[in-house]
């Protein structure tokens, strides 16, 4: 771009227009400090600590390398401050704008607790601590690294941005420009590193911190801004848009503190194309709108551009939507009353394999699981002591269905589409089930031992073994020991990530998470049901009923059988056909095929008047023109170079 391009948008202009269009957003944002000060006061959950666990928690108390007021400097404010400079550059506020948008001890934990190096433990085992509160406080948070996550999370970003402004991958072979896109990174990584030599963290807790951090980065910055590979990744989604609308249609009068397009800076825009670049074609000219998203669940008119089509005898028609937003579909056109039987008919046969697994699922229960070898040297990881469960057996299925289910119904009711309602719930089902007998038959087969094996194996204390193969000879109640062999995978864990995982890409779909208009608080409504599963994979180690690998696996069996069971009714998240599921779009084909008439255009893309009536409702949003529909064909520019866009 050129030097004053942007100087049309520019925070007197268009600042208060930007930030009225990201209110919720900014008050989502503020939400978030406030917890963030919240869980800062709570105490963590102080997690046992044994005799034979001191081994690796006796490292010397140092002071912090990067001291805690420095980490939101050099995240917050270091990366801000770049963003103002490349805003004084080109007075783009757009791009301003969206750019600002388990209790584990520590190492030194012996030394927290036990300042005069005298230890203490009670008859469990467990420590006694005589250190200052507040030290002792802070010593159970180890895991993951709070310096390393925001230090990725802030120079991450900054690392994401600044590849789109510079094009380090324009394949050019500018390796220089490599070196500036990794510093934030080697800087966010050296700040991990201290973490490990001060002695306040595992190796562990800072590598889960600093991929955190650079995942919620990376879902952030493809909010706002397109792939720094992509030819219009060094501007925001929101400035090509404005650009686009009003291209679209130049005889708007926009306000004075409005979208303001000077027909020179289209020209600017457009001038010193490259051989692999598309100028801005007016839309007289069989293009069309590149605005791709769904609002409320209206469907894209490019995605019925195969049943729509043209007709020789009228006029050519074409959609234009100046505010991206899509004519609706009949609302209560396929209601269970109306579709209802037809749709479960169809499926009758996945409903009985449904009840095939509740069975098995039944079975499996029963089961006697696989007793595993255990050593009196194996002991030392099996010596927890015995709880109760946080989030007792009969809650596991009502987080995983019964709390996805109200959002699903509730979705029905303002939609009445039996289609999504039967697929929804019929893939959560299938979700949780296949789940749960995976989960349970790998249980029964690999039989692991729990963290609180010793106290199910030994109620007295008192080890018993076997004289010749050393293997545990158990004294305590059968159904006891039976569960004490089920640690691997978590089940808590899986049933919860598969029910809450499904409602995560269910949610995804439906409030268009993936529109690419920079609202992040969409990605905080998608992330609350994989949070709380999270939470309850937590509180199965903090309760010593499963190791940290079995709620790890839990998890990730979880959310694969949920992608799976998801992708097999739904498109992905971020297709413009998102919103809905595939019988339904299929359902919408095959009554075109039925209705269509054999004087049909040549084309063969004519939709019945009879039909349309009962897709659509006519939106102020759309006009006719004397054009016909091009989906291929797009106003964005395709090409740019050294920062120009064509």
């Amino acid at each position: 771009m050129r030097e004053g391009e942007f100087c049309g948008h520019t925070i007197k202009s268009h600042g208060a227009t930007v930030a009225r269009n990201h209110m919720h957003d900014w008050i989502i944002l503020l939400l978030l400090v406030i917890i963030e000060v919240v869980l800062n006061v709570i105490y963590p959950f102080y997690r046992f600590v044994g005799k034979e666990m001191m081994t690796d928690l006796k490292y010397p108390l140092k002071e912090n390398t990067v001291p805690v007021w420095a980490v939101p400097i050099y995240a917050i404010l270091l990366p801000v401050a770049i963003f103002l400079l490349f805003y004084l550059r080109r007075r783009d506020v757009y791009d301003l704008h969206h750019s600002i948008l388990v209790g584990r001890p520590r190492p030194d934990f012996f030394w927290r607790c036990f300042p005069d190096g005298m230890d203490e433990y009670d008859r469990w085992g467990n420590v006694v601590c005589h250190g200052k509160d507040s030290v002792i406080k802070e010593g159970h948070k180890s895991f993951p690294s709070g310096h390393t996550s925001w230090s990725f999370a802030g120079l991450g970003f900054l690392s994401l941005y600044l590849s789109g402004k510079i094009k380090a991958f324009d394949r050019r072979g500018h390796v220089a420009k490599l070196c500036i896109v990794f510093l934030p990174l080697l800087i966010a990584s050296l700040v991990g590193v201290s973490r490990v030599d001060d002695y306040w963290h595992h190796w562990q807790d800072v590598f889960a911190g600093g991929l955190l951090g650079l995942v919620v980065a990376i879902f952030c910055y493809l909010q706002f801004f397109p792939a720094p590979y992509h030819t219009e990744g060094w501007g925001p989604y929101e400035y090509f848009r404005a650009l686009e609308e009003l291209r679209a249609n130049p005889q708007l009068n926009p306000p004075a503190n409005g979208l303001t397009l000077l027909a020179t800076e289209g020209q600017v825009v457009n001038q010193q194309s490259g051989p692999h670049s598309n100028a801005f074609i007016p839309l007289g000219h069989n293009s069309s709108s590149s605005v791709v998203d769904i609002e409320s669940g209206r469907r894209s008119a490019f995605s019925f551009s195969s049943l729509i089509g043209t007709n020789s005898a009228n006029s050519h028609i074409r959609l234009i939507f100046f505010t991206g937003k899509m004519p609706e579909i009949l609302l209560g056109a396929h209601t269970i009353r109306s579709h209802g039987v037809t749709v479960a008919r169809k499926h009758k046969y996945d409903w009985l394999i449904l009840m095939l697994l509740v069975a098995t699922e039944f079975i499996l229960n029963f089961i006697e699981p696989f007793h595993r070898f255990v050593g009196p040297g194996m002991m030392t990881d099996l010596k927890y002591p015995l709880k109760s469960n946080t989030i007792p057996f009969w809650a596991v299925p009502v987080i995983a269905i019964l709390l996805p289910l109200p959002v699903i119904v509730m979705y029905y009711f303002i939609r009445r589409d039996v289609y999504d309602l039967h697929h929804a719930i019929l893939g959560l089902l299938f979700s949780v089930l296949i789940t749960g007998v995976l989960t349970d038959a790998i249980k029964d087969a690999v039989g692991r031992p729990r963290p609180d094996f010793f106290w199910r194996c030994f109620p007295d204390g008192k080890g018993v073994f076997d004289p010749v193969t050393m293997n545990v000879k158990c004294t305590g109640l059968k159904s006891v020991i039976k569960e004490g062999h089920k640690s691997f995978p978590s089940g808590h864990t899986s049933w919860s990530f598969a029910g809450l995982g499904f409602l995560a890409w269910y949610l995804s779909g439906k409030v268009r998470v993936f529109d690419r208009r920079g609202h992040v608080a969409k990605l905080c409504i998608v992330f609350l049901p994989l949070l709380i599963a999270a939470l309850v994979g937590v509180s199965r180690v903090d309760d010593y009923w499963h190791h940290w690998q079995d709620v790890f696996a839990g998890g990730l069996l979880g959310i694969a059988v949920a992608s799976f069971c998801y992708l097999q009714f739904f498109p992905p998240p971020y297709d413009i056909d998102g919103w809905g599921p595939h019988a339904y779009f299929q359902m919408l084909a095959d009554n075109r095929n039925v209705d269509q008439s054999p004087s049909t255009n040549t084309n063969g893309l004519t939709l019945q008047s009879s039909e349309l009536d009962n897709v659509y409702i006519q939106s102020h949003h759309v006009m006719a023109t004397s054009e016909g529909i091009s989906r291929n064909a797009s106003p964005i520019l395709d090409g740019m170079e050294s920062g120009r866009r064509f």
